[in-house]
């Protein structure tokens, strides 16, 4: 996305500055939001957390409803200096996107790192030189005049330090150029700033000594002890002390030459805790965690830290590695106090993390700015090593493979340790110390199942509890899962499920080492079940994701569901009644029940409807799927993927073909709840191979998401479609894909983005011969650019849609398309040709009768009303439009009648103050809900309306102000006319 050039500034007071100047961002509180969205550039912030922000965990009732009136205000003010999308709102939160070197702090982050390289490459020209650049970014403290939450806190005080220290090295890159008469005033204003910061001190004493005056030297070593005993209680460093000693005996040399202190380490984000939370129940392991403290301590032989101490800790699947290593890590807090990183380089199904990747997270997790990080895997390798260095870090490395994931993810500093979790026994890695993680004797195994179950069901029969555990072996998972069972059903007693346990079939498989561990211990459960338990187990594991929908294990055991045929994806949603898919029985649910129980899957929530919804773990769904990929032929683990992928499709069409009538709030509650799942389940289907119906199951969803503003998933979708469909070389999923793009680029005001995308789908389906599918792109065409200067071109594509459609016999596209045909009479100011359009659309609409398609005719034919002077049809109009907005729980169309009513009521009596103050009412109401929505046309449009307002009310004030607003939006959007109209009222001296 090409954003016109910016520059953030938090280095100082928040402020943004674009070509024109400074962008006006107003007071304290959008300033906090800017700030916070500076620190999540490029990554969505939740309004709750904006809310907290703000508030600091008390935030008022009108919290939401403030953040998104502050951000509204933001996204103009920034999208307009932009000439962009630079601030937009999503499902996931606010983004603002901030391009390389725009962002003052990531600039300064990125020039030290640079002037640090240099200054240990001994270029300590090219280092004074980036050092000097960083620090002149400074105008004063890091977010300056905000009310400090702890994020904005944490990050000045990193900048804060990072800045001291960045001096600190400036300093000593321009002694080592022997200039140090120049530096005595500037290090004697620092150390009186940061007279605890014994560098400085160094600093000063080494300038004035090489400056011939060893008496100012002494003189400055005495104040820096009396304030380092007077604060702190504390005898200056051995570093002080030494550059002390040597202008006592003369012993620092005179010239240039490189400075007698090292550079500086920067404090940046330590100290850095990644650690997983503590186990709450977690039992034994005592004399193993202490052999793992000792190990890996820190040991030093003269003064010299060893090579760094690693441990692995090994052993079964199931048997509490990744526990003891988070337990041990939690106890080691003390022992490496800068800091414990966490990270799992392997993955499930085999999916291994490259370990490029696995240093770029672990490099941003300690502040190094994403621009900074080198290439290559040798070169992240070493840069990671040179953070470390001289540091007390943890590295945690879970569910580690073999020991080629480990090696370049290893410190380089004997101050540091290495904690690593594995399956294999990973004896490949010099100077580790490998340790056996056992399972529980039977004291800690009865602990842990008191925790889980509750003693007393224990204590009232001790030999059944014998039994059991003995049956669990002492295997933590094993003790988990009968636990868990216990406490899942109260009324049963220990000896229900001892008795179950005694049998060796039903229980986990004898302990192993290797990589068959885990497929020994999940087997042992699988081959222990029933077929179509076992059948049912491999089948969940070829679903998508972890989450099993209540429907979807029938839908995958069924042999007979039947797939509809492929729908025109510009047609009409069918509506498909529940019963018409393939629902759970006793049989599917009995063997649910057997799964539960094993705990193989849980009962993990309830949907909507109250019906359950069960989850696999992770690991064991990559075990199900390898049995599935052995046990099931490849067209018969493809013929289970379809009925899930044709279940889904059938369910949203259901919901979707719903959601244009009143009463649709238990389908817009079930899309809502299951929307991240469905986008999953689209990209999945593209990307496995299925094609034709990821392209079916978007183009059900295409509605959905215009009408709910699922904008960000919709474009995921459709690129995922359009992937799929350019690999298979299927012209008419291309077209479809591209549609779906251009319609939410569209929607989100990227008009130039949107033409090309639809020039594209209408040129391939014309060449198809997919009429259909062609006119029902020129209509949705022919809305996104009638009110952007091409109303000429907008009536010619409705007009050529009209015909095709009618002529196909679709009635709900004949409406949509003479809808799209008056919308762009009414932009080219055509309105009498435009009301007799749109009463030929009601007509049709009544006939149709959709509430939303009626209400949308009715919406446009008072727009032309209103202009032709018909305002009492124009009212009655609306009187319809607005309860079947509302009874369809349609928002974005509820607000641009909201604005036509406001339209209405200022046209009524020109200039009236009584009309124009019952008009703000409405536009009022409107631009609250384009602003939570982030629609910016219809913000625009409503600013526009509510300066007419605020001019004939007399207030020029509020109604220039207005006016600017919405003018910068028209341009930002391409919206020529209603540009000239905006400037036509500026230029009204009334205003």
């Amino acid at each position: 996305m090409d954003l016109r050039r910016m520059e953030f500034r938090a280095l100082g007071h928040v402020e943004a500055v674009g070509a024109d100047g400074a962008v006006p961002l107003g007071g304290p509180k959008p300033r906090t939001i800017l700030a916070c969205l500076l620190l999540s550039a490029n990554t969505p912030v939740p309004t709750d957390r904006l809310c907290e922000m703000l508030w600091a965990g008390n935030p008022p009732a009108s919290a939401r409803a403030n953040v998104r009136s502050y951000a509204a205000r933001l996204r103009r003010a920034l999208n307009a200096a932009s000439d962009g999308d630079r601030l937009s709102p999503g499902h996931q939160g606010y983004l603002l996107r901030v391009q390389q070197g725009e962002l003052d702090l990531r600039l300064f982050d990125e020039l030290v790192a640079r002037g640090r390289a240099a200054l240990a490459d001994g270029d300590h020209r090219s280092a004074a030189e980036q050092l000097r650049t960083a620090l002149d970014l400074w105008r004063g403290a890091a977010f300056d005049g905000l009310a400090q939450h702890d994020a904005l806190h944490i990050e000045a005080s990193r900048l804060e330090e990072s800045r001291m220290s960045a001096f600190e090295d400036y300093a000593a890159a321009r002694l080592a150029l022997g200039e140090h008469d120049a530096l005595v005033p500037a290090l004697r204003a620092w150390t009186a700033g940061h007279p605890l910061r014994e560098r400085l001190w160094v600093l000063l004493m080494t300038a004035q000594y090489r400056c011939g005056r060893p008496g100012d030297a002494l003189r400055s070593y005495a104040r820096a002890r009396r304030v380092l005993r007077d604060e702190l209680g504390l005898d200056p460093g051995a570093e002080l002390r030494q550059v002390h000693q040597d202008v006592l005996a003369r012993g620092l040399p005179l010239g240039g030459g490189s400075s007698p202190a090292r550079p500086g380490r920067s404090v940046g984000v330590w100290p850095v805790c990644q650690l997983p939370a503590g186990i709450p129940d977690f039992v034994g392991r005592e004399r193993l965690l202490a052999r793992a403290s000792e190990l890996l301590s820190p040991s030093y032989v003269d003064g010299s830290p060893v090579p760094v101490p690693t441990v692995i800790l090994t052993g079964l699947p199931g048997v509490g590695k990744t526990a003891a290593a988070t337990q041990l890590a939690h106890r080691l807090r003390g022992t490496f106090p800068d800091g414990q990183l966490y990270v799992q380089p392997g993955g499930v199904r085999g999916a291994r993390r490259p370990p490029t990747v696995v240093l770029a997270d672990l490099l941003l997790s300690i502040g190094v700015p994403g621009s900074a990080i080198p290439s290559t895997e040798s070169q992240r390798a070493a840069l990671f090593r040179s953070k470390l260095a001289d540091r007390r870090v943890l590295v945690v490395l879970d569910d580690v493979r073999d020991t080629s994931q480990v090696r370049p993810l290893l410190p380089g500093d004997g101050g540091c340790g290495v904690l690593i979790t594995s399956r294999a026994r990973l004896t490949a890695l010099p100077g580790a110390h490998l340790l056996d993680v056992e399972p529980l004797d039977a004291a800690d195994g009865h602990t842990l199942l008191d925790r889980i179950a509750g003693a007393r069901r224990f204590t009232t029969d001790p030999q059944a509890t014998s039994r059991l555990l003995a049956g669990c072996a002492g295997l933590p998972l094993a003790l988990r899962v009968a636990g868990a069972r216990l406490a899942g059903h109260p009324h049963r007693p220990v000896s229900w499920l001892a008795d179950r346990l005694a049998d060796e079939r039903r229980r986990l498989g004898e302990l192993r080492a290797g990589d068959l561990a885990v497929r020994a211990c999940v087997a042992t459960a699988y081959h222990g079940l029933a077929p179509e338990a076992a059948r049912m187990f491999r089948a969940l594991g070829l679903l998508p994701t972890g989450e099993v929908p209540y429907w979807a294990p029938a839908a995958l055991l069924s042999g007979d569901a039947g797939r509809s045929e492929p729908e025109d994806r510009m047609n009409p949603v069918e509506h498909v009644e529940p019963d018409e898919c393939v629902e759970p029985d006793d049989r599917v649910d009995d063997i649910l029940d057997t799964l539960v129980h094993a705990n193989l899957i849980r009962a993990d929530r309830i949907d909507p409807a109250g019906r359950p919804r069960y989850r696999m773990h992770d690991l064991l769904r990559a075990y199900a799927a390898e049995r599935a990929a052995e046990e099931e032929s490849p067209e018969r683990r493809r013929e289970m993927v379809a009925r899930v992928l044709d279940g889904w499709l059938r369910r949203v069409r259901g919901a979707a073909g719903k959601l244009v009538d009143a009463g649709a709030d238990a389908q817009i509650d079930w899309l809502e709840y299951e929307r991240s799942g469905l986008v999953a389940t689209v990209e999945f289907a593209a990307r496995s191979g299925h094609g034709e119906r990821a392209s079916e199951l978007a183009a059900a969803l295409d509605d959905v998401c215009h009408l709910r503003n699922w904008w960000d998933d919709w474009e995921r979708m459709a690129q995922a479609v359009l992937e799929r469909a350019s690999v298979d070389g299927d012209r008419r999923r291309i077209a479809m894909a591209q549609g779906s793009l251009a319609r939410a680029g569209a929607g989100r005001g990227r008009a130039a983005e949107a033409m090309r995308w639809f020039a594209s789908a209408i040129e391939q389906a014309d060449a198809l011969g997919e009429c259909r599918l062609a006119a029902y792109l020129r209509v949705y065409c022919s809305f996104a650019v009638a009110d952007r200067g091409m109303a000429e071109q907008a009536r010619a594509d409705a007009a050529a849609a009209v015909s095709a459609l009618a002529t196909l016999g679709d009635l709900r596209g004949s409406v949509l398309a003479l809808r799209s045909l008056g919308s762009a009479l009414i932009c080219g100011r055509r309105e009498a040709e435009a009301e007799q359009v749109l009463k030929r659309a009601l007509e049709a609409a009544e006939r149709l009768g959709q509430p939303l398609a009626l209400a949308d005719v009715l919406q446009a034919l008072a727009v032309a009303e209103t202009a032709l002077g018909r305002y009492r049809s124009a009212a009655r109009h609306l009187d319809r439009a607005l309860p079947y907005y509302r009874g369809v729980r349609h928002r974005p169309g509820e607000a641009y009648a909201l604005i036509t009513v406001g339209r209405l009521r200022l046209a009524e009596d020109p200039g009236n103050p009584e009309g124009a103050a019952a008009a703000l009412g409405p536009l009022t109401q409107a631009a609250e809900v384009f602003a939570e929505l982030g629609e910016d046309r219809g913000e625009a449009l409503t600013a526009f309306m509510r300066g007419r307002a605020y001019a004939a009310l007399g207030d020029g004030e509020r109604a220039r102000g207005q006016f600017v607003a919405s003018l910068a939006a028209f341009r930002a959007l391409r919206m020529p006319r209603w540009e000239k109209r905006a400037l036509r009222e500026l230029d009204d001296d009334g205003c």
